[in-house]
C-alpha cells in the first residue's frame, strides 16, 4: 500500500547581494567558487568557475587599489562587483533548481539557505468590554469592545444576575466592533453581566471579567 510522503519545502539562497560590503561579497564569491568546483551534485554550473575565480581575484585587487583613491581603480572595482553579483545570482538559481530541495546537498554549494521555519502564532490578549449603554428601545442594551492586536473575531456573552450570580449565558459572535453591539428583548429592571473573548490564530482567549448594567 503506497504511503504519503510530505513534499520538502523549497530551498532558497540568502542573497541581498547589492547590500553586501565589498569584502563580504568577495568572501561569498570565493566560498561559492571553492564549493562548486568539482562538486558532483552540481556538475554543470551556468558560470565558468575558472573565469569566475579570475574575476574574484581582479575584484580583490581592485578593492585594495580603490582604497588609495584611484578613480580608475574604483571604476574597475565597481565593474567587477556588478559582474560578480550577476554570476552569483545565476549560480544561486542553478543551485536552488538542482538541489532537489535537500538541505544537505544545498549546503555543499557554499550558499546559505534562507530560514524556512514560520513563526508560530502567538495567543492574543484577553479583550475587555469598553462600555455598556442603553439601547434606543426599552429592553435593549449595547456593548462596545476594546479591540486587541491579532484578533480575528470576538464573542460576547451575557447573563441575568440573580443575587449577584450570573444565570445561563447567551453567546453572540461579533465580527465587526467599530460600532456597539445591540442586545434586545432583555428583562427590564434586571442586572446583566457581559463578558467578551477574542479569536486569534491559536484559538480563543479566556473570557474577560464581567461588566454589569441594569436594563431599563
Amino acid at each position: 500500500m503506497p504511503t504519503n510522503t510530505k513534499k520538502a519545502s523549497p530551498i532558497y539562497a540568502v542573497l541581498g547581494l547589492g547590500a553586501l560590503a565589498y569584502g563580504a561579497l568577495l568572501a561569498l564569491g570565493i566560498n561559492v567558487a571553492k564549493n562548486l568546483t568539482g562538486n558532483a551534485a552540481f556538475p554543470n554550473p551556468p558560470v565558468d568557475l575558472t573565469a569566475f575565480s579570475a574575476l574574484l581575484s581582479s575584484f580583490s585587487a581592485s578593492i585594495a587599489a580603490a582604497l588609495e583613491g584611484g578613480k580608475n581603480a574604483k571604476a574597475v572595482r565597481d565593474k567587477d562587483r556588478k559582474l560578480i553579483i550577476q554570476d552569483l545570482k545565476a549560480l544561486a538559481l542553478y543551485v536552488q533548481n538542482n538541489c532537489n530541495d535537500d538541505m544537505t546537498i544545498f549546503t555543499t554549494s557554499g550558499f546559505t539557505a534562507k530560514a524556512s521555519t514560520k513563526t508560530a502564532g502567538q495567543p492574543v490578549a484577553i479583550p475587555t468590554i469598553k462600555s455598556l449603554d442603553y439601547g434606543l428601545l426599552p429592553g435593549e442594551l449595547t456593548a462596545s469592545i476594546k479591540s486587541v492586536t491579532g484578533a480575528k473575531a470576538y464573542n460576547i456573552r451575557y447573563a441575568p444576575l440573580t443575587g449577584g450570580l450570573p444565570g445561563p449565558w447567551t453567546t453572540v459572535q461579533v465580527a465587526v466592533i467599530k460600532k456597539p453591539t445591540t442586545f434586545s428583548n432583555l428583562t427590564r429592571g434586571t442586572d446583566y453581566a457581559f463578558q467578551v473573548q477574542a479569536l486569534g490564530s491559536v484559538g480563543l482567549t479566556d473570557w474577560s471579567d464581567s461588566a454589569t448594567i441594569m436594563c431599563t
